[in-house]
């Protein structure tokens, strides 16, 4: 009789262990200027008046944890994807491109877009798979990479004509590899896959952003989920709100248009794009420069946020919300790159609050499993530390410190002190047809961070081009007063090489002097 019961209280064991689990949803959004969020200074104007119509992403942040000081790591897309999933610096990459980089140029790390995630690599979908979890990754990829899955290049099909029949078989054929790499690394879902930013993987006619098709898959994952008698994390990594243009109505593509294809019709799955400007003008905001694409984020989020409520899971459903880097400054570790806008959400935390205290986008995963409850001998090793507590109401800091690296560029944060170190290994300086005092190695170095902003950046910071900098935030926000040459701040000065060098010792690789 016992041994027929077993089964039995087995399930009921799991199916209440499951329920007391939460759900996990990780919002990432891309390249998102401050001025698109209203609970930010800058998504206001002069009269203080929100500068956008977005109500889902409003409520969510408004009633969660606003996290006025969470940064990351590394500041353009792969890096910054990288240090989300795995919990680590991105100079712990094991990426076979990343690793030759590194011996190229005298063992110093150079992360920027060669950092990925590989099979083996452990990250929060294969770790809440092994532990439970059904998983599920939708949007945009960039940093999920397996070598042995082959995809042929699109450059023969840059100038192709998307309803030819031949395109589409390449398209469909692409996209099926691109799901299968991001499986082959631990997620029991993937779909509406974005290999990386849009241009570059499809016709030129293509290129375009199709924020209901990559619902659509977080709708599909979440019917899925909806069968399983397992908690459930999806990763849902927009593309919004990236190039291409045209800046404020990347709405305005043919809706058919996707990283697999033409589409037979246009989606249904979220407020029509028609509705757009209706709504805007209806509520009294510009629907001219980014005010547009804002709004169709928020239909995006809102319909994935509404399925779960329809499933009865939003309860007991914690929301992440991060913009991969800031824009300020793309590509360097000034407060405008680093610096990205984040809340959390959900009815099991303290919510309807601000944090100042130092966090950094490595601290997600470890947060993330202390949340589902995964035991610490099970979680990998991590650089991140899990700011459970400070979710729940504790203020107490979980980080004196937060460190920072892109490319050649080192960075520490601490007592509202930052110190920023450029360090170009003489080998790496070689590769260059123009030496450093011509200004040609950027921060990043050996590529640039993207959009055009490395010309812009040097003119918005003076001492841009200095080996040393440091800045005290609390008077100089924006990073315009550099105080390394001080006499007067030389022990602040000296303090934070130490943390810096410190750091660098328990990191792969060597940089400069440190």
């Amino acid at each position: 009789m016992l041994r027929k019961l077993l089964p039995t209280l087995f399930f009921l064991c799991c199916a209440s262990f499951a329920a007391e689990r939460p759900n996990i949803l990780f919002i990432m959004t891309d390249d998102q200027w401050r001025r698109e969020f209203n609970f930010l200074p800058e998504g206001r104007d002069g009269q203080g008046k929100v500068r956008n119509l977005t109500p889902t992403i409003d409520k969510l942040s408004s009633e969660g944890i606003i996290l006025d000081r969470m940064y990351a790591t590394s500041t353009v897309c792969t890096p910054s994807r990288y240090s989300i999933l795995s919990g680590e610096y991105p100079s712990r990459s094991l990426d076979s491109g990343f690793l030759r980089d590194m011996k190229d140029y005298g063992n110093q790390p150079n992360p920027h877009f060669n950092v990925h995630i590989t099979p083996g690599k452990a990250n929060m979908g294969s770790v809440l798979k092994a532990n439970g979890y059904f998983t599920g990754f939708a949007g945009k990829n960039h940093v999920i990479h397996d070598e042995a899955i082959k995809v042929p290049s699109i450059k023969p099909f840059r100038n192709a004509d998307p309803f030819d029949a031949k395109t589409q078989a390449y398209l469909q054929k692409k996209q099926a590899a691109e799901v299968q790499r991001v499986l082959n690394n631990g997620f029991d879902f993937a779909g509406s896959i974005y290999a990386g930013n849009v241009p570059g993987h499809m016709p030129v006619e293509m290129e375009a952003h199709n924020m209901d098709w990559v619902t659509k898959a977080g709708l599909d994952f979440l019917n899925l989920a909806e069968k399983q008698e397992k908690p459930f994390y999806l990763h849902f990594c927009t593309t919004l709100n990236h190039g291409p243009g045209p800046a404020g109505e990347k709405y305005s593509a043919d809706p058919r248009f996707t990283a697999a294809g033409v589409l037979e019709e246009k989606l249904r799955v979220q407020p029509s794009r028609e509705s757009i400007i209706e709504r805007l003008k209806a509520a009294g905001i510009p629907y001219k420069g980014d005010h547009s694409d804002p709004l169709w984020l928020d239909d995006g989020i809102t319909a994935i946020v509404n399925k779960i409520d329809q499933m009865g899971k939003l309860d007991n459903t914690i929301i992440f919300f991060f913009n991969d880097n800031g824009m300020g400054a793309k590509g360097a570790l000034y407060e405008g790159g680093a610096l990205s806008p984040t809340f959390v959400w959900g009815k099991p935390l303290k919510g309807g609050r601000r944090l100042n205290q130092l966090l950094a986008n490595i601290d997600f995963a470890p947060t993330v499993y202390e949340l589902c409850g995964i035991r610490k001998e099970l979680q990998p090793k991590m650089d991140g530390k899990s700011f459970v507590s400070l979710l729940k109401g504790d203020d107490k800091p979980v980080n004196e410190a937060v460190f920072l690296q892109i490319g050649s560029t080192r960075a520490v944060l601490k007592d509202e002190f930052k110190y920023i170190a450029w360090r170009i290994h003489p080998d790496r300086e070689k590769n260059f047809d123009v030496k450093i005092k011509d200004k040609a190695l950027y921060h990043i170095a050996s590529t640039r961070g993207g959009r055009g902003l490395e010309k812009k950046i040097p003119k918005n910071y003076k001492a841009y081009w200095d080996k040393d900098q440091l800045y005290d935030l609390r008077k100089d926000r924006k990073e315009q007063i550099n105080l390394a040459k001080n006499p007067e701040y030389a022990q602040k000065l000296k303090s934070m090489q130490k943390l810096l060098s410190d750091h660098i010792k328990e990191q792969p690789g060597t940089f400069g002097e440190f």
